[in-house]
């Protein structure tokens, strides 16, 4: 794997559109090398710090995620440029209105790219062993757990999944990450139950469940209205 070919009609998407991209990251990497000299340098010491056997899927998510930018910018993948905000969150550092997210688990990530909104998106393995039990009472809105608890036992899991799914892009969205307490908003209806903080500055934000494989389930949370999701395999 060293690039990949982007049919010339997928053009950016426009407001209210959300382009969402799938990579495999149990794909064999040939030749490492010439794909981090893709990364700038924080890239590079960030794949350097991961123990070997994760080294790949970083390698993998992080070139995918600059040759999918790089096409909609037409750039070469290595002319992208990042910028962070005040919590880490990585943003394009070019003249665009395009945003992007990006999220991976166990063997896949996904992209999620959108033009003139914020835009988060998560994804999880719902196959490995968590409490979600007790994870629910804990971080969860009032409103979520009345939910989750009320769906049929053999149901509730997953469940937990796609509530922890669009709480995670939520935060992510609004570029505050775990410093907005997840138990403070309700991701039950697509218009999101939040309540007033100055970070968010009193937008209305919108979330949507991925379209995705078992047992992967993901979300996308942006501040328009989501008409429409285009989905893409890396």
């Amino acid at each position: 794997m060293t690039t990949i070919n982007i049919p010339n009609d997928i053009s950016p998407p426009s407001t209210h559109v959300i382009d969402i991209w799938q990579i495999a990251l149990d794909t064999p990497v040939t030749d490492p090398r010439s794909l981090i000299l893709t990364l700038d340098n924080e890239e590079t010491e960030r794949y350097k710090k991961r123990q070997s056997k994760l080294q790949n899927s970083y390698l993998l998510s992080h070139v995918a995620c600059r040759q999918i930018l790089a096409h909609y910018l037409k750039l070469q993948a290595a002319e992208i440029k990042y910028k962070n905000n005040q919590h880490g969150k990585p943003l394009l550092n070019h003249e665009t209105p395009l945003n992007f997210n990006m999220s991976h688990s166990h063997n896949k990530a996904i992209i999620a790219v959108s033009s003139d909104a914020m835009i988060g998106v998560d994804i999880e393995f719902s196959d490995k062993k968590t409490g979600w039990e007790k994870i629910a009472p804990r971080y969860f809105h009032a409103e979520e757990i009345n939910h989750l608890f009320a769906q049929p036992k053999d149901q509730q899991k997953q469940t937990f999944f796609q509530i922890w799914t669009r709480k995670e892009a939520f935060i992510k969205a609004i570029g505050t990450g775990f410093a907005t307490s997840l138990n403070s908003f309700s991701v039950i209806d697509k218009k999101i139950n939040y309540q007033t903080n100055p970070s968010i500055n009193n937008e209305e934000w919108y979330r949507q469940d991925v379209e995705i494989d078992s047992p992967y389930i993901a979300s996308v949370v942006q501040n328009t209205q989501i008409e429409k999701i285009r989905y893409y395999s890396y």
